[in-house]
């Protein structure tokens, strides 16, 4: 849930690009290119992908039909997810304003409808469906995905989001200290 936090201050960054282009304001492409990095790195590459190696298959195996259910659900979201940032990608290459606003603001209405499902559902769920000595399992496996490399360039990448938040004006630019896991 940490890492949500992070990704959240992510959205608010690329809504921000985005209400700028819609306002015919310009954004620097390195500025977006930042962010759409931050998002693949952090987000997807970091995030998501310990989530569905780890974390996912763990809860799949204790579920009933209606976990299953909202699991898959939370998969598909990871992969509007991905397409929608190849979609803000292809709009920044080809130059169309237009797509990038719609696709950034559809990505940041996605993400945060599916954080907070993940967060009032799926977590509480996995309280109830993963037994004391399976929970320690699953957490012993995220502490180990979190290896010192991977931690030091997550490190590098949670710098760059507090420079975007200033350079936004999203924040004031909170510290970060590295991160821990789901």
């Amino acid at each position: 849930m940490e890492e949500h936090q992070y990704i959240l201050r992510a959205l608010e960054i690329i809504s921000e690009m985005a209400d700028r282009v819609a306002n015919g304001e310009e954004v620097d492409d390195r500025d977006v290119d930042c962010i759409l990095q931050f998002l693949q790195a952090f987000g997807d590459d970091h995030h998501q992908e310990k989530e569905e190696a780890i974390f996912f298959p763990a809860l799949l195996k204790a579920s009933n039909a209606e976990e299953h259910e909202c699991l898959c659900q939370i998969t598909f979201e990871h992969n509007q997810q991905r397409s929608l940032l190849e979609g803000i990608e292809d709009a920044l290459r080809s130059r169309k304003g237009k797509d990038f606003v719609y696709y950034a603001r559809r990505l940041a209405e996605l993400v945060r409808a599916h954080i907070q499902t993940e967060d009032d559902e799926v977590f509480k769920r996995a309280d109830t469906l993963l037994s004391v000595e399976e929970d320690e399992r699953v957490s012993k496996e995220l502490a180990a995905y979190d290896s010192p490399q991977r931690a030091d360039r997550l490190t590098a990448l949670l710098k760059r989001l507090v420079t975007l938040e200033m350079k936004y004006g999203i924040r004031s630019g909170t510290a970060i200290e590295k991160p821990h896991h789901v």
